[in-house]
């Protein structure tokens, strides 16, 4: 039969041991790769993170800026309606005064300059 050294065992655990030591090396090192991608990667994600809430600032703004804007308009109208409506009652207290003094519509004579 076939006879092996006897050093052969010691042999085959010392190559065993040095192979393992190797996986063990890459392991390691495929390890620190990929923790240096994942830290790339949130670093990466900070920044859009910071990028969206710049944009969602500066929307915010604009937002404010335009409801402002709308509430000011609101309140000119308010004050326009008002103005109207004083206008037309004045309107109504002269024209009621004209009636009782004989003016009629379509009663109308053009002005003299004098």
């Amino acid at each position: 039969l076939l006879q092996l050294p006897e050093d052969c065992a010691k042999q085959f655990k010392e190559v065993k041991n040095h192979a393992s030591g190797e996986e063990t090396e890459l392991l390691i090192e495929e390890l620190k790769q990929r923790e240096e991608e994942a830290t790339e990667a949130q670093q990466q994600a900070d920044v859009k993170l910071l990028e969206a809430k710049k944009l969602a600032s500066q929307y915010q703004k604009e937002a404010d800026k335009c409801s402002s804007g709308m509430d000011t308009c609101e309140e000119a109208r308010e004050k326009s309606a008002e103005s109207l409506l004083g206008q037309r009652k004045l309107t109504a207290l002269w024209e009621e005064r004209a009636r009782e003094l004989g003016w009629k519509p379509g009663n109308v004579k053009p002005h003299r300059n004098q």
